[in-house]
């Protein structure tokens, strides 16, 4: 798979300013990732995933970024959505993945819509801004909140809506990853049967479930943030060499792969990883975000390549993401590190 993923990467780079310019990934792309396994990569293996391991993902992400930054957003956020399905209800995956194992996913998990009880399920509105993808996709993954009859919220819930349920309003403008097309997507008054609402208060694993599934959901989905950076960086290098900054990033993916790899041997021995190995992957994970800006700002200050101003545009772009919050992050750490209790360690 990595070798195919490889053989696209030269036709991705060439079309990488196309990307920029027009505001979106063409469609054959995405086609042609689906036929080499790299949306299978993290998909459960009942539906057709590859059983891959996380650096597996982490690699071919990494590699689509320094291609074509936008592209590697895209696609690693389609992919991992693809591993944030596998606690769902099976009969939300037979819905989903059954008739088509190669349907993908759009996500935004601000808690922007309203949960009425109803009988089998609920009724959903709301509306949400900056889903990656929201066009290459057939579903929704979105969070919302249940209100009871008072008023009152009971719960945080991640809700799956079909593209038949939704609309996609084209709103994603930014200044950079122009091509990710985070657009608007909105609901109205939809049914949604009570396989579809899953929450994340009462979130459960099973020891039947594979290592992979019973990662704690924070590690993927703030890497998904991360690597396409470490990637744009890694672009850059290759334009603008410095020996520093590439020793930062090949420390930051030594520190990524490390903590993955601990967190997996944790549950495959019968445990769970404690509070201490979640910060620090987090706190690993950002400062790796925080290196490649640095790098990059470093290569856009000695030099005038074309591309440097694209990938600038899509670092800054990037680095918004709430996975990249250096501040937000460390504080949290700090506090753990000094002795004050924290509650706070998904996001």
């Amino acid at each position: 798979m990595l070798d195919s993923v490889r053989g696209l990467l030269p036709e991705i780079a060439a079309a990488a300013a196309e990307v920029d310019r027009c505001g979106r990934v063409d469609a054959e792309v995405i086609g042609r990732l689906h036929d080499v396994g790299y949306f299978a990569l993290l998909q459960p293996p009942d539906f057709g995933g590859l059983d891959a391991e996380p650096d597996t993902y982490l690699t071919a992400t990494l590699e689509l970024a320094s291609a074509c930054t936008s592209t590697g957003w895209l696609a690693g956020w389609l992919a991992v959505n693809n591993w944030g399905l596998s606690v769902r209800d099976e009969r939300a995956l037979q819905e989903i993945w059954g008739a088509d194992p190669r349907s993908l996913l759009c996500s935004s998990y601000a808690p922007n819509g309203r949960l009425e009880r109803v009988p089998g399920g609920f009724r959903l509105s709301g509306s949400w801004g900056r889903c990656t993808g929201a066009r290459h996709a057939s579903w929704l993954s979105v969070a919302a909140v249940t209100v009871g009859a008072d008023g009152a919220a009971q719960d945080f819930m991640a809700v799956l809506v079909p593209a038949s349920d939704y609309r996609v309003e084209r709103a994603w403008n930014g200044l950079g990853l122009r091509g990710i097309g985070a657009d608007d997507v909105i609901v109205t008054d939809a049914f949604v049967p009570e396989h579809r609402a899953f929450s994340w208060l009462g979130l459960s694993y099973t020891d039947a479930m594979p290592a992979l599934q019973r990662l704690p959901q924070p590690t993927l989905y703030t890497l998904a943030g991360s690597i396409p950076l470490l990637g744009a960086a890694q672009r850059v290098l290759d334009l603008r060499p410095s020996e520093s900054h590439r020793a930062d990033i090949e420390l930051s993916m030594m520190q990524i792969r490390r903590n993955v790899l601990e967190q997996l041997a944790c549950i495959r021995s019968g445990g769970y990883p404690d509070s201490e190995s979640m910060l620090r992957t987090r706190r690993d994970q950002v400062m790796a975000s925080d290196r490649a800006v640095k790098a990059v700002a470093a290569a856009v200050g000695a030099g005038d390549e074309p591309a440097l101003e694209r990938i600038w545009r899509d670092v800054l772009t990037a680095r918004m993401h709430v996975a990249s919050n250096v501040e937000q992050v460390l504080a949290v750490v700090g506090r753990h590190t000094v002795g004050v209790d924290v509650d706070d360690l998904i996001w």
